[in-house]
């Protein structure tokens, strides 16, 4: 199954995108061909929108035949966005929010919150104490087994987007966290685009991160800077990273990322799709 990720929105309708926007867009990657999509929350003000709108968002996508395969929560980053953020409860309140809305989607089940830049004061002992370092990585660990003890007894699962430069780090770093944690409901929404863009080895990431992707944002780029272009337009091994995702025992959607302008958004996700149906990339056999 393909989907889109909430950068079809974010493009076509801009960072203040309402319910209305959203509600308009769904129809429009139906008729794209694809079959799910991601709810999104990408500023705090929005929640209220949210709170009163999800019902009817969950039942336009549910007479289009579009699954939300999870839920984004963009503004709750902040929250892990510097050493004095890391506090356990800190962002409870927006996390409970946040899991509110999800339940007005019955087959959404994962909840996913971007792990943004970290911003350090680099004269600060934070920066300059391994001491520090490692009391921010304890930190870390502690909110986030805070954030999952929520979020499971929600019946959902907590997936995190690693961005460059995050608190989190490379996927190492982040499979360290899980081990630590030893909950199966932790995982990572895998991004192509921001993993190719830390250099990471991202077709063998999948090995790596077996049982933990919960979700996806298939974008491309040239590793040079961390855009998202339509697959096939940038430099990431297509076809072995599918095949390995499916190798490693990934079902779920293939949700598609990219960012580009309103007058370019159907043209660059359509472009996108086919290039991930092709035959060279996925056989007519493996196409999901």
């Amino acid at each position: 199954m393909y989907g889109v990720s909430p950068a079809f929105i974010l493009s076509g309708y801009g960072q203040g995108f309402s319910i209305e926007d959203f509600c308009d867009a769904l129809p429009r990657i139906r008729r794209l061909g694809f079959a799910a999509f991601q709810p999104e929350i990408f500023i705090a003000a929005a929640v209220p929108e949210w709170q009163w709108g999800a019902q009817g968002v969950q039942r336009i996508a549910e007479n289009l035949g579009l699954v939300p395969s999870q839920f984004v929560a963009h503004f709750m980053l902040e929250w892990f966005a510097c050493p004095e953020r890391l506090g356990p409860d800190q962002g409870l309140d927006d996390l409970k929010r946040v899991i509110e809305v999800v339940q007005a989607f019955p087959d959404c089940r994962v909840l996913t919150i971007p792990a943004g830049q970290f911003q350090v004061e680099w004269g600060s002992p934070a920066a300059t104490s391994e001491a520090a370092w490692r009391e921010i990585q304890q930190r870390l660990i502690k909110k986030i087994q805070r954030y999952l003890e929520v979020v499971s007894g929600a019946g959902l699962k907590l997936a995190f987007e690693i961005m460059p430069f995050s608190v989190i780090g490379g996927i190492k770093r982040f499979l360290g966290v899980c081990e630590a944690i030893g909950s199966p409901d932790l995982g990572l929404n895998f991004d192509t685009g921001h993993a190719w863009a830390c250099r990471e080895l991202a077709p063998m990431l999948p090995f790596e991160l077996q049982g933990r992707i919960f979700g996806t944002h298939l974008g491309d780029n040239r590793s040079t800077d961390n855009v998202k272009m339509p697959p096939g337009q940038g430099t990431i091994p297509w076809a072995p990273l599918l095949r390995n995702l499916r190798a490693a025992g990934y079902a779920g959607s293939l949700d598609i990322e990219i960012g580009c302008p309103a007058d370019q958004v159907e043209q660059q996700y359509r472009q996108g799709l086919e290039h991930l149906q092709a035959p060279a990339v996925t056989p007519k056999g493996d196409r999901a």
